[in-house]
């Protein structure tokens, strides 16, 4: 039986970040149409190929922020979730939380239903970043609820953690990373701040409101949190992730494997193996029970995508199980010509089964993995 992972998206937040461009609302007056019609979509979907005849190895509570939700229709999201599809033993439950909503009652909470692993939003320990960012939760926030995780029941967790922060450098970045030494998540995404269109931060840059560190402070602080993560015994996995043994993301790596995975929620994206489809972003529709839009994806469509998520990883791309069956000979000895050119170059390295591109340059990725594309029409 194939294995999956099932996404729920709770699309609501205490206040609005000034970089998030993800689907969420601050206000709740749809919450309770909104929690049904999730209820209604699981038990849909459980009754769907491929999703009726997988397992669940790993069960995601994304947003917005879930941890806003009470542990009580966390709960009962679970349990519809746990009587409607086959979840394996130890499947992994995690909870994305804010660091203000962390409190050893809500760990505790957490907990008693089945939540096994924490997200963290902790994102700085820098109160002036954190001000910058409209976060809900200040530095002490963010000390107190690693302390409180730390003798709480929950102990497999992960950290946000963002570089590029406006007013940030090198040697500020180099001390966040010290202070987070002293608990030492299992695991950690780290992400450079992005600035994205139609966000407060877009605007706030364009009218020079707040200037962006220069590219090549933020290549030096990634380069910093390689070094660090490599000291601290973090195994840099995946472009923005780095885990201590045995606790990569399960979600995530199932994702960046090109496996299938089920979105439930306003906005949530689902993905059988060969189509794709995406729940409307707004809640109120989605309580109406919107129509879904799907696509189904060609062999290269397929292809380009698999390069696109597998070239992020240490791993890389395996010419065994990452090439699409059917792809034509022709197009994939083109993409080998082009993997070959970037290996001369020292941009790919040759695996005994793939290829993946070297850790130096994955601040360069995406350039590199754009130039291994076939052009939808290429067949």
């Amino acid at each position: 039986m194939n294995t999956t992972t099932l996404y729920l998206h709770i699309p609501y937040c205490k206040q609005a970040c000034h970089y998030c461009d993800f689907h969420f609302s601050t206000q709740r007056s749809t919450e309770a149409a909104v929690l049904e019609a999730m209820h209604a979509e699981i038990a849909t979907r459980a009754q769907q190929e491929p999703w009726k005849n997988s397992r669940i190895n790993s069960l995601y509570f994304g947003g917005g922020t879930p941890s806003f939700l009470s542990a009580n229709k966390l709960a009962q999201l679970i349990s519809t979730a746990q009587a409607l599809f086959s979840f394996n033993a130890d499947a992994e439950i995690t909870l994305e939380a804010n660091p203000d909503d962390i409190t050893p009652e809500n760990l505790e909470a957490w907990h008693r239903i089945g939540i096994t692993r924490l997200s963290i939003g902790l994102q700085s320990f820098d109160n002036h970043e954190l001000q910058s960012m409209n976060r809900a939760h200040d530095a002490s926030h963010s000390v107190q609820c690693l302390e409180w995780i730390a003798d709480g029941p929950i102990q497999n967790y992960s950290v946000d953690f963002m570089y590029g922060m406006p007013g940030s450098t090198v040697e500020s970045w180099k001390r966040q990373l010290d202070q987070l030494a002293t608990y030492l998540p299992p695991h950690l995404s780290c992400y450079a701040l992005t600035v994205e269109e139609k966000t407060v931060l877009y605007h706030d840059v364009r009218s020079g409101k707040i200037t962006m560190p220069a590219d090549e402070v933020i290549v030096a602080q990634f380069e910093a949190l390689r070094a660090w993560a490599l000291v601290q015994g973090y195994t840099h996995y995946e472009l923005s992730n780095f885990a201590q043994p045995d606790k990569y993301s399960r979600h995530n790596s199932h994702y960046w494997s090109g496996q299938s995975y089920l979105g439930i929620g306003p906005g949530a994206h689902s993905f059988d193996g060969e189509k794709r489809w995406w729940n409307i972003s707004n809640n109120t529709l989605y309580a109406q029970r919107a129509a879904v839009p799907s696509e189904k994806l060609t062999l290269i469509d397929l292809l380009n995508e698999r390069l696109m998520v597998r070239l992020r990883t240490a791993k890389g791309f395996l010419w065994k199980s990452d090439v699409p069956v059917g792809l034509d000979q022709a197009l994939l000895d083109t993409v080998k010509q082009s993997v070959q050119k970037s290996s001369a170059k020292g941009l790919l390295k040759s695996t005994e089964v793939g290829f993946n591109i070297p850790p130096e340059y994955w601040m360069q990725s995406d350039a590199i993995i754009a130039e291994l594309f076939l052009s939808p029409d290429a067949d």
